[in-house]
């Protein structure tokens, strides 16, 4: 039961004459024709004004209310309930004409027309129990905080600096989710929070503050429809209060202002003595069962109060005005404070000499300035055993019946733990920004909405902004021609709440434009709503400057790969597929691109060289070097090409997984080299032709020389001699003293000319290579160097006298002749040995000196007409010259001919 409010006679009767003047007024006003029917939306979970029971019916006192306006003005009122976003937007769109249990805002002033308010309804924060702390807005910031999206809360938390608020379609949902302990704390209006709450069955899990917001419901209508705004106030003022007070009174449970009734009796009745002794007897009696539930309700709430204090980790305190007395202090005090629960109660003063000196004299002003409306105050205390800890006071005023303050309750709280989190955190912030200002990428972040909050140093540093100009115009170091295109993708990839990645060039402090990669990615909360957008721009200018040099070096490489006709390509062992160049495609008369070429390009192969190529591609794959083979195709034309190959093998972890090469037409080359090949074997044989020809006209030349100019020079010199001899013997005196002179010097003449023709009848071809064989030949020749030269010259032979045929003889001599003289010019040897012996059906000269060495660089000049000619002797009789040396120890050269019949 509620208290029995008598109001004096004279206020019913001015109320009275008042709402008959304002009903003739009415009645004086022209009727507008009035709608025959109108649409209107409410909160569907704003219990008991509006919500759905068990069979989905919706229900309520406004409900009720609505049916009774239908009745009073004769219009039908179709009654909707939606989540309160829904209906929200769903009356701002014009799908509804009324929208019912609405707060009035200056945003919603531009759209709807409110009626006068019809309630007043307060919002409360509910909480966990086992939570302390929570009393007033300020207090709940660091908690995740559920509220009603669309509803005004959620707006006046967000402005009040609570950033974390979880928003709900309706109430029903938002109790739901903290009876699954998804949340512990939540703003609603009182009434519908204590009922959802009792509703499931969890009202004892939790407490609520006082209220923290005060509003009035009301209902509106589109902005300037004046004629449904007239209809809904004049039914709704049509509808008498006892009706409405017993709308009220069915949903409430008791009746609202119970007594009133007795009121209007009182009033008409005043004269009755009697009635009012008994009202006023009843009403004693019903105060004096109140005060006395009352009492019994006080004492056993107290007696919850000293449980909870005393149970809570928190400490609880109670302190006269002056803080002079400890009236109370929760036994958490002793854990805390480190000091007696009792030797505080015996001197109050403890609780300040507790705190550390430092912040003693400022929470003792705190104390003393805030003691009328209520404070928070943290500081530090020092423990007996010496340990320092923080502590969180929040203190508030108790007040008397007439509002003064006559005690002072507060709860203090060890927050160290938390501190020193806070500090770690703030470290952790200090470390993270540090690496992110230094990091050599800009890093910035958006709002859900898309609104830049925060940039980097490096962004700052790149385009040289402020902070504060980076923040308001982040898309003017944008270059005008991509801004179009990154701006399509990234509000496609933000609606869509998907990451999203592009390029775009920006413009650096020194007007310099360079290109960027830029990453964006959502933080979604467990709904899937975008909490915040975060983003990194990577410089890859020198990247793009690469890829463009890497484009030309391609077009480089496909120019000269087509000049030269050579195709690079790559085969995958795993999946025998192949990738190749256009070039490769052109060698096999294909199109470049053509699809399934890997199969085309092996079935060209020549038949007769398919196995050759898959076991040399075979043996490849064993080989730390590249492995080179030629090979034929049919091409699709018909014409046949020979081909070029190098693969190499590129092997993971020891097992060959790919293969890499290039492939040449070389087709041509091949023509080319042949006709060489013939060319030099025509050459070769006209060589041998020559060599032949000068051995026999040298032979013919040195047997005319030695047989006809040998032999006249012979009888010439025995002619003079036979002069000479018959003056001596005649005893006669010549006429010319100086005659005998001459004949002398005659016969010393004769003389030289016969050793000088023997000599050049030698070098054109020496009489013992064809009387003694190539032995003896070599051994006389090495005996005639030495005498020459001074030279030794060592020979040994275990030949056997080697069957070789003239052509062989008489090449094998000459080589060695060719030997002897390049030991003379250029060995600068002081001994040099010969060997002759067979090996394996050969017969192998070795000439051996013991001069400086020749050298690799000496062995390849083209001007070394003496080597060639030594090699081209003996390919031209089917052997092979070998020269070797080694620097300071000589050089060897080695003759290896083929012994007839071997």
């Amino acid at each position: 039961m509620g208290f029995v409010e008598i109001r004096p006679l004279r206020t019913f009767v001015v109320t009275a004459l008042a709402l008959l003047a304002i009903s003739s007024a009415l009645i004086a006003q022209p009727v507008p024709a009035k709608p025959r029917s109108i649409r209107v939306v409410l909160d569907a979970d704003y219990a008991p004004y509006s919500f759905r029971s068990s069979d989905v019916r919706l229900q309520g006192i406004l409900v009720d209310q609505w049916a009774a306006w239908e009745k009073k003005t004769g219009i039908r009122a179709d009654v909707q309930g939606r989540d309160w976003s829904e209906a929200l937007r769903g009356a701002q769109k014009g799908e509804f004409d009324v929208i019912d249990t609405i707060f009035a805002t200056s945003e919603r002033s531009k759209v709807f027309d409110f009626t006068k308010p019809y309630t007043m309804v307060d919002a409360s924060i509910f909480f966990r129990d086992e939570i302390a702390g929570i009393h007033d807005i300020s207090s709940l910031k660091g908690f995740s905080v559920g509220a009603k999206a669309g509803g005004k809360h959620a707006d006046q938390l967000a402005a009040s600096g609570v950033t974390t608020v979880i928003l709900f379609r309706n109430y029903g949902e938002m109790v739901e989710a903290a009876k699954q302990h998804k949340i512990n704390v939540f703003v609603a209006d009182t009434r519908a929070g204590l009922f959802l709450l009792n509703k499931a069955g969890i009202a004892s899990e939790f407490r609520r503050s006082a209220p923290i917001f005060h509003d009035e419901l009301r209902r509106a209508v589109r902005k300037g429809d004046a004629k449904i705004l007239r209809a809904i106030t004049a039914g709704f003022a049509a509808i008498p209060a006892s009706e409405l007070d017993r709308i009220n009174e069915r949903w409430y449970g008791s009746r609202v202002n119970a007594y009133s009734r007795y009121v209007a009796y009182a009033a008409w009745v005043a004269a009755s003595a009697l009635l009012l002794i008994l009202v006023l007897f009843a009403w004693n009696r019903t105060l004096t069962r109140r005060i006395l539930l009352r009492t019994a309700e006080l004492r056993e709430s107290e007696q919850r109060f000293r449980q909870i204090a005393e149970n809570i980790r928190e400490i609880f305190w109670l302190l006269s005005t002056d803080f002079c007395e400890l009236l109370y202090i929760s036994p958490a005090c002793e854990e805390v404070f480190g000091q007696s629960r009792n030797g505080l109660y015996e001197d109050s003063n403890v609780i300040f000499d507790v705190i550390h000196p430092q912040d003693r004299e400022r929470v003792r002003e705190v104390f003393a300035n805030n003691r009328e409306c209520g404070f928070e105050v943290e500081y530090r205390i020092l423990r007996p055993d010496g340990s320092l800890r923080w502590i969180r006071d929040r203190g508030f005023p108790i007040r008397d019946a007439k509002g003064r303050v006559y005690r002072l309750a507060g709860i203090a709280e060890d927050i160290t733990e938390r501190r020193r989190a806070k500090v770690a955190l703030e470290e952790a912030d200090s470390r993270m920004r540090l690496v992110i200002d230094t990091i050599p990428v800009m890093v910035w972040s958006l709002r859900p909405d898309g609104v830049v909050d925060f940039v980097n140093q490096r962004w700052l540093d790149y385009t040289g902004f402020t902070l504060e100009k980076a923040l308001r115009v982040p898309n003017e170091p944008v270059h005008p021609d991509d801004i179009s295109g990154i701006m399509d993708r990234w509000l496609s990839d933000m609606a869509a709440r998907v990451p999203s990645r592009g390029e775009l060039r920006l413009r650096r402090a020194d007007g310099e434009y360079r290109w960027f990669l830029i990453d964006t990615i959502p933080l979604l909360d467990e709904h899937g709503n975008v909490l915040k957008w975060y983003g990194a721009s990577t410089d890859i200018e020198d990247r793009k400057r690469a890829e463009e040099k890497l484009r030309q070096r391609e077009g480089q490489l496909e120019d000269a790969q087509r000049t030269a006709h050579v195709g690079s390509w790559e085969w995958n062992l795993a999946t025998l597929t192949g990738t190749w160049s256009d070039e490769c495609y052109r060698i096999f008369g294909a199109e470049p691109g053509e699809p399934h070429f890997d199969e085309k390009a092996v079935s060209m192969i020549h038949p007769e060289d398919r196995d050759f190529v898959r076991r040399t591609s075979e043996f490849a794959m064993n080989q730390p070097q590249p492995h080179e083979f030629y090979y034929r195709i049919a091409r699709r034309d018909g014409s046949e090409r020979v081909l070029r190959s190098i693969a190499s093998v590129v092997r993971e972890a020891g097992v060959p997984v790919k293969l890499l090469g290039a492939t040449q037409d070389v087709t041509e080359l091949k023509r080319a080299e042949e006709d060489l090949r013939t060319t030099t074997e025509q050459l070769r044989a006209l060589s041998a032709r020559i060599q032949s020809t000068r051995e026999e006209e040298g032979r013919r030349i040195a047997r005319e020389i030695h047989d006809e100019l040998g032999a006249t020079l012979t009888s010439l010199r025995w002619e003079v001699e036979g002069i000479r001899k018959k003056a001596a013997e005649s005893g006669k005196v010549l006429p010319d003293t100086d005659l005998s002179a001459k004949v002398t010097r005659a016969l010393g003449l004769i003389d030289t000319m016969i050793i000088e023709v023997r000599r050049i009848a030698s070098d054109l071809r020496p009489v013992v290579l064809d009387v003694l064989g190539v032995e003896e030949a070599i051994e006389w020749q090495a005996q005639q160097f030495e005498e020459r030269t001074g030279i030794p010259v060592h020979c040994e032979s275990t030949g056997g006298g080697a069957d070789l045929n003239p052509e062989q003889a008489t090449a094998l001599f000459r080589i060695f002749q060719e030997a002897l003289t390049n030991t003379l010019r250029h060995a600068q040897a002081t001994r040099v040995e010969v060997t002759m012996e067979e090996d394996a059906g050969e017969y192998v000269l070795t000439v051996k000196d013991n001069g400086r060495g020749i050298t690799e660089d000496e062995k390849g000049r083209q001007s070394s007409v003496g080597l060639l000619g030594m090699r081209e002797r003996a390919t031209l009789i089917g052997g092979d010259v070998y020269v070797a040396g080694v620097g300071g120890e000589g050089t060897t050269v080695t003759v290896r001919l083929p012994i007839a019949g071997a």
